[in-house]
């Protein structure tokens, strides 16, 4: 088992807290917050509660599209973080994904981050064009498409580029984007849209 609860975590998430796995360097395992567990789990909604996987199923559900954008686009470079696994800690169950990171090393600033340090540049432009392609030609389901999802930076793949870290994956009861890939395109493409739109509003700090 791997401990975790004496480590400060790298990041927080709405519902995850983000470790840096205590052997592999270029590994983060990423583990249900408590206070998520009981707000969204146990008092939200019943239906909810009648998963199986309970609060762990956005795991299968991430892992599940991974696995499928490869299968899609077997020689593409998915947009996805690349997820390695589960591994049990002091702390529940962890997602075990690999690290995305800037040139120093560092995590990997989100799209939002990059756009409050450098502005909103052709550089980024470019980034999101080559982004959304991948989206698309993975049949990507990018549930949550936001600026703070996406990080740009390096991993075991190359870049950098642009990579979605959180919210992929059909969360539809009925999955609907599943089960058509010109609906899912569509569907992405508006998310990415007005991603991109919300985006270039963002002020350039400083």
């Amino acid at each position: 088992m791997i401990l975790l609860s004496g480590l400060a975590p790298v990041a927080t998430g709405h519902i995850r807290y983000v470790y840096q796995h205590p052997a592999q360097a270029n590994l983060l395992i990423k583990v249900m917050r408590q206070d998520a567990i009981v707000e969204r789990w146990e008092n939200g909604p019943w239906y909810r509660r009648l998963t199986r996987a309970k609060y762990y199923k956005g795991y299968i559900r991430e892992f599940r599209e991974f696995v499928t954008s490869y299968a899609v686009s077997p020689h593409g470079v998915s947009p996805l973080a690349r997820v390695v696994g589960i591994e049990l800690t002091d702390m529940g169950l962890g997602q075990v994904v690999e690290k995305v990171v800037a040139p120093d090393g560092s995590l990997a600033p989100t799209l939002d981050a990059w756009v409050r340090r450098d502005g909103y540049t052709p550089q980024v432009q470019a980034a999101l064009d080559d982004f959304l392609a991948r989206l698309l030609e993975h049949d990507t389901i990018a549930a949550d498409l936001h600026a703070w999802n996406v990080v740009y930076g390096s991993d075991s793949r190359g870049g950098p580029h642009l990579l979605m870290i959180d919210g992929f994956g059909e969360k539809n009861i009925i999955p609907h984007q599943s089960m058509s890939r010109g609906h899912n395109r569509n569907r992405t493409i508006r998310r990415f849209n007005r991603m991109v739109e919300r985006t270039k509003k963002t002020p350039r700090d400083g």
